[in-house]
């Protein structure tokens, strides 16, 4: 080949500079041009100072991975800590979901009319959609997280979510069973 291919990568400058940098082509020229017998000693100084200002941070990929945000150390606890609270609530709620069957042995007594259809549809849609809250609610925490995004506040939507999937399941299993006087 002639020379070095050019990088594809828009954060690498483009010119005949070397990988230790422009201060180290600055030097490598300065150290060229001096032709004394104290040349060589001069020349290795100056590039030996130069290498490590230049860090494996300062062009290309690392630049771009250093220059993300920092972790932030508080979202992450927060985060957990709710998504915890939410596989709480989401056993909970699930489990009282099912429990509303219960209402329906009323249905026998004098008086009492019962819509078993929609009793028996939100109480078998009911836990799977408590389920869909929570894994929803993980996966979009997880991949929030890995983005280095605020996660709590999803875990915080997710923990509500859930409060709203059982409370209407309550309300259409108690306007399934219709209690007589």
């Amino acid at each position: 080949m002639s020379g070095p291919a050019a990088s594809q990568d828009p954060d690498v400058t483009s010119g005949s500079v070397g990988v230790a940098g422009p201060s180290a082509a600055a030097a490598v020229s300065a150290g060229s041009s001096g032709s004394s017998g104290s040349a060589p000693s001069a020349c290795a100084a100056p590039s030996a100072s130069a290498a490590p200002s230049a860090s494996p941070s300062s062009s290309g990929r690392e630049a771009r991975l250093a220059a993300r945000a920092p972790r932030h150390v508080v979202d992450v606890v927060a985060t957990v800590l709710l998504l915890v609270l939410l596989a709480v609530e989401s056993v909970a709620a699930g489990g009282g979901i099912v429990f509303l069957s219960l209402a329906f042995h009323s249905c026998a007594a004098p008086g009492n009319t019962c819509d078993a259809g929609l009793g028996t549809g939100v109480v078998t849609v009911g836990p799977v959609l408590v389920a869909l809250v929570l894994v929803g609610t993980v996966v979009g925490c997880v991949l929030r997280l890995v983005r280095r995004r605020l996660a709590w506040p999803l875990a915080l939507v997710g923990v509500a979510a859930q409060v709203v999937v059982f409370f209407a399941a309550l309300l259409l299993v108690d306007a399934a069973v219709q209690h007589g006087f």
